[in-house]
């Protein structure tokens, strides 16, 4: 049987270990350093070992690579090919690769080089794979590059089968020169010197002058174009786009700058860096959260005007590089055009001032008359004829509270000329032209036509008439909602409590959960971070807050309910049949993924006016204690919620969160974490997203290089993506009980001190921060 031995080299922790675990399927990583699996390669099997070496396992000299004597108490193999891997995530990972790269090349060895752990963002890394890969060009001649995800196995799989390719392919054209080559390999005497590695990274940076002429035939050939291997590293980001071509070999840059500075935790991020991040293409799921999380919490920082004359300068930018070819450059447009119409549909008032809109409409006009953009004009064009002040409009970073530049873009010029009433006109017939309208109207039909299809044409498409139905939806939920308010004119009656008994579990915990997710769908995102970031003040101002501020009540009123239906008997008999109902319904709730009604419930029953019944308690089934319990560990507040926020993450469909919870997040997010990483006049706690004023000109973005902590925005962004994703799946099949509404809503629930004094008293608080206190 033939075989193949293959080192896999790289420092410590950039994931060789994680890489032959993918390459070969395996459960764990493996614990040896070699490790073998058969292989069909043209028919023949093969025995593959992938070794696992550290840099510091090596020697190096000036014709050659020393190996290991040994490997796992065994004699190493002779070496056919190697993987040099390095962790764009961590600079020192570099440090010995300019040096093994040239060792290799120098034993005639096939050879690529590997970056690790790319599913990080490239704005992300500290390491750009592709200067690396310029610069080992440049150093040594031909070499193949590659970039592996751990997200993604197949990277793994396709960078080995490439090379299995090379290996496989010259033992068959020069089977002499392999054969060689294995036995000088094995034949080299292994003398461990002192002195290890005395080359460091500016290898790379210093003299790179050596071409591929110079290259040995076999890994010349291995490399070269005629073989059949295909560079399967990602295609340049957007702001790879943009940084231009890079220096050539015949400067001597140092190693520093093989590393573009990027974004992190620690030194935060520019706005430059945030828009490049936005427009760019998604590489992970937090790039796919983060153009919703940004459109959300942008005003934080930055006005609606700010943040569309940055889209459109990129937009024009794009334009204008002849570098980027044309159907990369339209498919880029349309990823732009995408998020403009993301956030028009989404949030129409940051588009009411009249300076903002107008700058759209101009937009608007110049990209209808280009064919490939029509269709996402026209959805644009929809999305303005909806917009009107409302609460978003003034809030926080405003346009009105901004000084406005007196110059356009120029690309912008040519629609210049159209005076308002004439943009009006426009959008008013884009927004009405159909599909086939649009499409008989602009330009010929040109090559780069077929890109209307791409995902970005679509998502344009579709999203408007989306993000329409979703205002519709929350307006309608709004308008249902304001019936919902308690209307006490029914005393507690032994009637209400038998027809309460009579009822099914399930349709009263459907009939309950109807209630909540008519308040919950009429809650949007920005709603919550208005509701914890302005004072009372503010907050009277803010129309839409009366739905958050609804639903806090809603919660308190059920919390009351439980209790007030539980003690309306005077016997324990009584009393637990009641109590042993809403511990079912619980369950029930559970099963209906409504935690916010399941948090009520549970507080209601565990209430100190109900927890103290130990006669009520002791005629419950020890089988519905048992279900009562685990539900009360799964609301309990261990480990910060963690059961609760385990079973939130796993709850995909139909859910309607603990409200009170993700609001105390959101709380958290801002009190314990600043907006600005730097410049003392900008530091800022909790609450610097109230509404305008002209305090609030400091907190603007000036001059692009303030950098904002976008961690605070994160932690953030995950309440807001959670209730966007609760609230884009609706709750169907939900039955009306009007018997169960009533007793709710229009019953009298007794809130005097005889009742409320056993209660933990912050029901009434959850609106201004703590939650309930549960027994468990």
């Amino acid at each position: 049987m033939h075989e193949i031995n293959i080192a896999v080299l790289g420092a410590a922790g950039v994931g060789k270990s994680s890489f032959i675990q993918r390459v070969f399927d395996h459960r764990a990583p493996p614990t040896l350093t070699v490790t073998p699996r058969k292989m069909s390669i043209d028919g023949e099997e093969y025995t593959v070992r992938l070794i696992e070496l550290s840099f510091d396992d090596l020697e190096f000299d000036d014709s050659h690579i020393t190996w290991p004597d040994a490997a796992d108490s065994r004699p190493l193999p002779p070496i056919d090919g190697v993987l040099t891997l390095y962790d764009v995530m961590n600079k020192e990972s570099l440090t010995d690769v300019p040096e093994t790269l040239r060792a290799v090349y120098k034993s005639s060895l096939p050879f690529h080089l590997v970056a690790c752990k790319c599913d990080n963002h490239p704005n992300l890394r500290h390491i750009d794979p592709v200067s690396v890969s310029q610069r080992a060009k440049a150093l040594i001649g031909a070499v193949n590059t590659f970039e592996t995800s751990e997200t993604q196995p197949g990277t793994q799989k396709r960078c080995l089968f490439a090379l299995l390719r090379v290996i496989v392919n010259a033992r068959y054209d020069h089977p002499a020169v392999v054969t060689a080559r294995r036995r000088a390999n094995s034949a080299i005497p292994r003398p461990r010197s002192v002195q290890k590695h005395s080359r460091a990274s500016s290898e790379l940076s210093g003299s790179m002058s050596k071409s591929a002429q110079n290259l040995p035939e076999a890994v010349a050939r291995s490399g070269g174009p005629s073989q059949s291997i295909v560079n399967l590293s990602n295609a340049a980001s957007y702001d790879t786009l943009r940084s231009g071509p890079t220096s050539g070999s015949e400067q001597e840059p140092s190693a520093a700058t093989i590393q573009k500075e990027r974004p992190s935790i620690e030194k935060g991020y520019t706005w430059d860096q945030l828009i490049d991040r936005l427009l760019s293409q998604p590489l992970s799921k937090a790039d796919v959260k983060f153009v919703s999380v940004f459109l959300a919490l942008f005003r934080a920082f930055a006005a609606p005007g700010q943040l569309l004359e940055a889209i459109l300068r990129r937009f024009n930018e794009v334009s204008l590089n002849d570098a980027i070819p044309e159907m990369s450059r339209t498919v880029i447009q349309l990823r732009h055009l995408a998020v403009l119409e993301q956030w028009a549909s989404t949030y129409p008032g940051d588009f009411a001032h009249p300076a903002t809109r107008a700058s759209m409409c101009r937009f608007v006009a110049l990209i209808s008359n280009t064919r490939i953009f029509s269709v996402a004009a026209r959805e644009i064009a929809a999305d303005l004829e909806v917009v009107a002040e409302d609460d978003d409009t003034d809030w926080a970073c405003c346009d009105r509270n901004r000084a406005r530049p007196d110059t356009m873009l120029t690309f912008m010029s040519e629609a210049s000329t159209l005076h308002e009433e004439n943009w009006e006109d426009l959008i008013r017939e884009l927004s009405g032209m159909s599909f086939t309208g649009a499409m008989n109207q602009t330009a010929p039909i040109t090559p780069t036509s077929n890109v209307a299809r791409s995902p970005a044409t679509s998502s344009a498409s579709t999203g408007s008439s989306s993000g329409q139905t979703m205002l519709a939806a929350i307006e309608a939920a709004a308008v249902q909602a304001r019936t919902m308010k308690p209307n006490p004119r029914l005393p507690l009656t032994k009637a209400f409590w038998h027809a309460l008994m009579d009822a099914p579990d399930e349709s009263i915990a459907k009939e309950l959960t109807r209630m909540d997710w008519t308040m919950f769908q009429s809650i949007r995102p920005r709603d919550l971070v208005r509701h914890v970031s302005l004072n009372a003040e503010q907050k009277r101002g803010c129309r839409s807050l009366e739905n958050v501020n609804r639903m806090i009540e809603h919660f308190n009123h059920l919390a009351w309910w439980v209790a007030n239906f539980v003690l309306m008997r005077d016997k324990p008999k009584h009393r637990a049949l009641m109590l042993e109902k809403f511990m079912r319904v619980a369950r029930k709730l559970r099963e209906l993924n409504n935690y916010n009604s399941l948090g009520a419930i549970i507080a209601g029953i565990n209430s100190t006016s109900v927890h103290r019944l130990q006669a009520t308690r002791e005629l419950i089934s020890s089988l519905i204690v048992r279900d009562f319990m685990k539900l009360e560990i799964l609301m309990g507040t261990q480990k910060s919620h963690f059961a609760y926020r385990l079973a939130w993450e796993n709850s995909s469909g139909e859910r309607i969160p603990y409200i009170p919870l993700h609001r105390r997040d959101l709380v958290s997010a801002l009190e314990g974490n600043r907006t600005w990483m730097e410049g003392s006049e900008k530091m800022e706690a909790g609450g610097s997203m109230g509404s305008g004023g002209s305090q609030m000109v400091r907190r603007y973005i000036t001059d692009g290089k303030e950098r904002i902590n976008w961690k605070k925005f994160e932690i953030m962004g995950e309440v807001i993506v959670g209730v966007q994703s609760a609230q884009s799946v609706p709750m169907t099949r939900l039955g009306k009980n009007d018997i169960v509404r009533e007793s709710v809503l229009e019953v009298r629930i007794n809130k005097d001190d005889d009742v409320s004094a056993p209660f933990p008293g912050s029901f009434r608080c959850l609106a201004s921060g703590p939650l309930p206190h549960w027994t468990t």
